[in-house]
């Protein structure tokens, strides 16, 4: 039976597919987006996230380390080196104040269908399912298949969010059970791509090809709108352009940038590279509907 590795498991959301729905979200991604919202999905080590208001400075956490893996620093408090840490959560478990959260739980199938059908009744009376998210969930093909194979037993939907940078084996292997794929795109230019998440799109964008003429399910295509990354005019005509000439995308969609993800940067012991960067709110990117309403193509802002 296939084992794999979870950040967090999300009940009753609503933002992330239709009706309502349980996001997995899973461990390791190809990319290193700027922005990323999920630090903590990255690597596929387990991590620990440190919260430094409710630390009440007792350094039991250091005291309890068996590995030195601990260490305080002045900009972001009782940081956990991820070099020297084995995940085995006792620096956790021992915080007085639950300022340490262990990012990382490995979940056999069985186990994780089973908390999925929890869920179940809600599922069935909104229309909702399962999404797997990261991370890049689909570097946990042979895992979600198996997954997806139970859940369908159940007639539950599933829906992945991609960024696509995978082997094509792994989405050839999980397109014949998802009923959606969420499928993000930076950016079109592949130097600018590499610049901005540390891989060009090459891969990216045959993927998304593939998907086009084979997948059977509902395909929504992505784009973080990231002022100073991609936000330009002729980045997004770009992109609109080069949809076109694709078939069988259910619709596009633009995402605001949000800095959600700052604390856990912190907590990390990580720079945010984003700096002081405000959040967008959807109404800035309706005029996006207008700009590209002849392109033929369904275009929402979420």
């Amino acid at each position: 039976m296939e084992q794999t590795r979870i950040f967090n498991i999300e009940r009753f959301a609503t933002e992330d597919g239709k009706g309502i729905r349980t996001v997995v979200f899973l461990k390791g991604c190809g990319l290193r987006c700027r922005w990323c919202a999920n630090p903590e999905s990255q690597a596929y080590n387990k991590e620990v996230i440190f919260n430094a208001n409710l630390c009440i400075n007792c350094e039991k956490c250091i005291n309890i380390c068996k590995q030195k893996a601990i260490s305080f620093h002045t900009e972001y408090g009782y940081i956990t080196n991820s070099n020297l840490c084995i995940g085995c959560g006792e620096c956790v478990e021992g915080c007085y104040s639950n300022a340490r959260t262990l990012a990382g739980t490995d979940y056999f199938v069985e186990e994780l269908v089973g908390q999925i059908m929890k869920d179940e009744q809600y599922f069935k009376k909104s229309g909702g399912g399962v999404t797997f998210s990261g991370g890049e969930p689909l570097l946990h093909s042979r895992f979600i298949k198996e997954c997806m194979e139970r859940l369908k037993e159940h007639q539950i939907t599933s829906l992945i969010e991609t960024c696509g940078h995978v082997a094509l084996e792994h989405i050839m292997e999980v397109a014949p059970l998802v009923d959606y794929v969420f499928y993000d795109i930076k950016h079109i230019d592949p130097i600018k791509h590499k610049a901005l998440t540390g891989k060009d799109n090459k891969l990216i964008l045959s993927n998304l090809k593939w998907l086009t003429e084979n997948f059977t399910g509902e395909l929504s295509v992505r784009y973080p709108y990231i002022p100073g990354c991609n936000h330009d005019e002729e980045a997004i005509k770009q992109f609109m352009d080069y949809l076109k000439t694709l078939k069988n995308i259910f619709e596009v969609v633009f995402l605001p940038y949000h800095r959600l993800g700052l604390p856990k940067y912190l907590g990390l012991g990580r720079k945010y590279e984003m700096g002081e960067l405000k959040s967008l709110k959807k109404n800035e990117l309706t005029y996006l509907i207008d700009t590209y309403k002849n392109y033929g193509l369904n275009i929402k802002v979420q």
